[in-house]
């Protein structure tokens, strides 16, 4: 195996890991701010800090192209943006266990576009390593989803933070590879906090933002979100960047499906959640669709 697809699984392994911690320490947040608050408090610290070393280290690139400009504002729409807002609001009116089943179709359908309009090459075995993964997620959350209800809407909302992930791999695709991963994020958190912003400031008042800010005060507020905006909004993110170069967005997206199974380990080392069977064989379905996926004979 080529040391540059090595590196890759690396990546995407700690992405998938950062990612499944942030819904623990998002989890503590929610006590103190709202969804949406969150989410622009962590692209907030996350883009000051990445311009300044953009500043630094990659100048030349940081300044796009203006024939450029265009993609990194689709993949910002996308992500954080569009998915953000149709994950939050999904689970206002749907239970998280549906959510997390609907979610987990990311990998089906960018294996679908991967091969239908960027010509990436997946065999049947391929596709069933996909599949085998989404019933991975499905085993693991069985006991919540059988007591759940469904809501229309929330569905309908999950459904269209799929399709934004689906676009915002597309988006990707068209990014130059001149570009360095960082300056990519970097980019995509920026245009990410603009298009917040004015959600951010209309549904809270002077008052509600007041109390928000002073909740920073609270070291253990601050540090969450300083290792969600830094390590989960740009680490995980350069990383996946960097994965998809060279895997491609098919054999890379698989590896969502490892968030869940990510957060449920985390979640018993740190906050002592059990472990149930159906976690233990589900994490095992997860882990051997990721691997049929990856199989190119």
């Amino acid at each position: 195996m080529k040391a540059k697809q090595i590196y890759s699984y690396i990546f995407l392994l700690s992405s998938a890991v950062l990612w499944g911690g942030s819904f623990v320490l998002t989890k503590y947040l929610l006590d103190s701010y709202p969804p949406v608050s969150i989410i622009f408090l962590r692209l907030l610290f996350t883009s000051v800090l990445s311009v300044a070393i953009c500043l630094l280290f990659f100048k030349d690139q940081f300044i796009l192209q203006r024939s450029d400009f265009r993609y990194f504002r689709n993949l910002a729409l996308f992500e954080p943006f569009l998915y953000f807002l149709f994950e939050t609001y999904s689970l206002q009116t749907c239970e998280p266990s549906v959510v997390s089943v609907i979610i987990a179709t990311i990998p089906l359908f960018v294996s679908l576009v991967a091969v239908i309009f960027f010509k990436e090459t997946l065999s049947q075995l391929n596709f069933v390593g996909v599949v085998v993964s989404v019933c991975g997620i499905v085993v693991m959350i069985l006991p919540e989803f059988s007591t759940s209800s469904v809501g229309a809407v929330g569905v309908l909302l999950a459904f269209g933070a799929v399709l934004a992930a689906v676009g915002y791999n597309g988006a990707i695709k068209k990014i130059p590879e001149r570009y360095n991963p960082f300056v990519v994020v970097t980019w995509q958190n920026l245009l990410g906090l603009l298009y917040f912003l004015p959600i951010f400031l209309l549904l809270n008042s002077k008052s509600e933002l007041a109390t928000q800010f002073s909740h920073l005060a609270d070291p253990k507020n601050l540090s969450y979100l300083l290792i969600l905006a830094l390590l989960c909004s740009t680490l995980a993110f350069v990383f996946n960047v960097a994965a998809i170069r060279v895997l491609g967005i098919a054999r890379s997206n698989v590896f969502t499906n490892f968030i869940p199974v990510a957060t449920a380990i985390i979640s018993f080392c740190l906050l002592g959640e059990l472990i149930t069977i159906h976690k233990v064989i589900g994490i095992i379905v997860v882990i051997v669709g990721i691997f049929l996926v990856q199989k190119r004979k």
